[in-house]
């Protein structure tokens, strides 16, 4: 096991090596911070921001004695947890304890930390799941969040819990309010329901300019940047990546914000390419892809490539990218969500329906055109400082599940 309790199981000889060079270096680096001054930069305080040093710092990785203190404090956490009113979170627990909120499923959530961490010694318990659950109760409570709690947030929640440990719950909670609020866009994680198909968007974009031979194999493998990514941005790569190298993004993500998670995704991409292109068995592309992203066993690896091997990376081209792409999605979903109207009105399925053929619910449903400016997204750089290294039921349900943020269900 990992040092968070992750298995390890399967590891060859030479990802060994890796790992463990990797974490020598880590450890050697962490003399670093005993100089470091972190009080000079503090999130809640307008116009504050990490000097080139504490990024430097951050991406060779925070000491695990000092990372749930400052996880909690480049989130915003702690400053939301300040600002809260006394006894706040013991009233939380106690109204989480008791479910009343409804937005979390006990059985549905068993299910997806038993796929995501079914190895975990806390996680893959009942004690877990109820320390997980009461999380995303709170959270719901807390934020008045009535769309249903979107696949992926409970692998935050329960990534979170494993990290910086059970028995800093309160401090986990505001580093989860903190990192969805804050560090990533709503439609990352809060709107998962089209979120993850906006980032995606965004990617395949950025894929198609930087790797057109990577972006021409998947579609000859009848696959795609979409369905090959699915995980990654919804649950911030912690379902996709090694723990520690999951652990490490993350320790950018919270200090530096949601542009890491485009830069790993074209780092991964870049780093597997001769591999993607070697694969004969069309196939067999996709799960390559998803092998050898699950056996990235050396972050310091990804990083030089996520900083200094693809290039500028335009936060601005990114923003407008994703606001345009939303758009796309939402309409997509409201043309969805016409047709189920017509299908719940109609006396029978008819013989065309997705769900008959066998098609997904956005399959069906031409996508209008691609944002026009997306044809320059990597032309339009700004300087960034990142080049510093160191069965009917079945049928409606699978219907209905999408729209919950739509319409509330």
């Amino acid at each position: 096991m990992d040092r968070f309790q992750f298995s390890l199981l399967g590891l060859s000889a030479e990802e060994e090596r890796m790992r463990l060079s990797c974490a020598a270096r880590t450890t050697s680096a962490n003399a670093k911070w005993d100089k470091a001054d972190i009080t000079l930069y503090d999130p809640s305080v307008p116009g504050s921001a990490p000097s080139k040093a504490l990024k430097t710092l951050v991406r060779q990785g925070i000491p695990d004695d000092l990372r749930p203190h400052l996880w909690l404090l480049f989130s915003g956490g702690l400053a939301k947890k300040r600002a809260s009113p006394p006894g706040h979170f013991a009233m939380l627990q106690r109204k989480a304890a008791l479910g009343t909120s409804g937005a979390v499923d006990a059985a549905e959530l068993g299910a997806e930390l038993s796929r995501a961490f079914s190895a975990h010694p806390f996680l893959s318990t009942v004690k877990g799941t109820k320390t997980v659950m009461r999380i995303l109760e709170a959270y719901v409570l807390h934020s008045h969040f009535d769309a249903g709690v979107p696949r992926g947030m409970a692998c935050i929640a329960a990534f979170l819990l494993a990290v910086l440990g059970p028995a800093r719950e309160e401090d986990v909670f505001w580093t989860f309010v903190g990192l969805l609020e804050n560090r990533v866009p709503r439609s990352c994680v809060l709107e998962n329901s089209k979120g993850a198909g906006v980032e995606q968007r965004v990617l395949q974009a950025l894929m198609a300019k930087r790797f057109p031979k990577i972006v021409a194999q998947l579609e000859r493998a009848d696959s795609s940047v979409e369905e090959v990514t699915r995980s990654w941005f919804g649950s911030l790569f912690c379902t996709a990546l090694p723990a520690e190298t999951a652990v490490r993004i993350w320790d950018v993500l919270l200090l530096e914000g949601p542009k890491i998670l485009f830069r790993v995704a074209l780092a991964l991409f870049k780093m597997n390419e001769s591999a993607i292109l070697g694969t004969k068995l069309s196939v067999q592309v996709a799960r390559c892809v998803t092998w050898r992203i699950a056996r990235c066993y050396e972050p310091d690896a990804l990083f030089k490539v996520a900083f200094s091997g693809i290039g500028s990376l335009s936060m601005a081209v990114i923003k407008r990218a994703r606001a345009d792409y939303e758009g796309v999605v939402l309409e997509q979903m409201a043309q969805h969500r016409r047709r189920l109207e017509d299908l719940l009105s109609s006396p029978k399925l008819p013989a065309d329906a997705p769900h008959a053929r066998g098609d997904s619910p956005t399959s069906s449903v031409s996508e209008p055109g691609s944002p026009v400016h997306l044809s320059t997204i990597y032309e339009d750089y700004e300087d960034e400082e990142e080049s510093s290294h160191p069965a009917a039921k079945g049928f409606f349900s699978s219907f209905l599940r999408p729209l919950q943020v739509v319409k509330g269900f």
